[in-house]
């Protein structure tokens, strides 16, 4: 089982192609096709990712028919940010595709296509999904006002037969304190199984709040992706507020249907109260 660290739940990655012709130095000496294209891609982990990021490999390829295939594959800088000169031959259906890993490990991935003509600017705008299983809390970074409210959602990813969710969500009560507790049950009973409550409690002195839900009968687990719960916070102090998500710890986990314990992934949120 790999260690749960954080990464992105659903990252959102822009590749700003600036197409400028075939004057630009290419990546390599290999010919390219006539009329090849400059592309610069480029992207910015979300601030929230660059607290404990398991991110650390970037792999971009772009394939296409009568082209020769690109491939950019890089580590990912401690500041979240990555910048690479491709050199893409214009022509339709160019397909673009992104893994991140963590080390080996394939942990999120997506693909999009373009169109590409030379002197073209253009934005190719991508969403990476978990590749693994993974518990998020959503959003993963927030701005706001002190004394205000907001809510964050535990949300599940790429998990197959679910039937026991374990979390922690921990917190600096000096900054921030929870108001309100509430499911979110429509995923977990899509197969037609009760939600069972085992704990859901939070504790404002100690900055904790602990969730134990379970699927039953374990035949009617789940799979996909969905809400799990939400939990309400308000925001009592200045500053920058952790919300840590824990999957580490008697009881908590996400277990299968026959109770075995999934290798899984987890991601908290970063609030900037103002």
């Amino acid at each position: 089982m790999f260690a749960a660290k954080r990464v992105v739940p659903v990252l959102a990655v822009g590749l700003l192609l600036a197409l400028t012709g075939a004057c630009e130095k290419p990546l390599s000496t290999a010919p390219e096709p006539p009329g090849a294209a400059g592309a610069t891609a480029s992207f910015t982990l979300s601030k929230a990712t660059l607290l404990e990021t398991g991110i650390s490999r970037l792999v971009i390829t772009v394939t296409g028919e009568g082209m020769k295939a690109v491939t950019v594959d890089t580590a990912v800088t401690a500041e979240g940010q990555f910048r690479t000169d491709l050199k893409v031959a214009p022509g339709k259906n160019r397909l673009f595709e992104v893994s991140a890993y963590q080390d080996t490990l394939l942990v999120l991935a997506g693909s999009d296509s373009l169109d590409l003509k030379e002197n073209q600017k253009v934005t190719l705008r991508m969403k990476l999904e978990f590749q693994v299983p993974a518990l998020t809390l959503t959003p993963i970074d927030t701005t706001l006002a002190k004394n205000s409210t907001f809510t964050v959602f535990v949300r599940a990813h790429h998990v197959d037969s679910l039937c026991t969710i374990g979390t922690k969500l921990l917190f600096d009560p000096a900054r921030l304190q929870v108001v309100e507790l509430g499911r979110e049950d429509d995923f977990l009973k899509k197969n037609g199984g009760a939600v069972t409550q085992l704990q859901f409690s939070r504790d404002n002195v100690a900055g904790e709040v602990k969730l134990l839900l379970g699927v039953f009968p374990a035949g009617k687990s789940v799979s996909g992706e969905g809400k799990i719960a939400r939990i309400v916070f308000q925001a009592v102090g200045s500053s920058v507020a952790e919300i840590d998500l824990s999957l580490s710890g008697m009881d908590l986990g996400l277990y299968d249907q026959h109770a075995v314990l999934m290798p899984a992934v987890a991601l908290g949120s970063r609030i900037t109260i103002q």
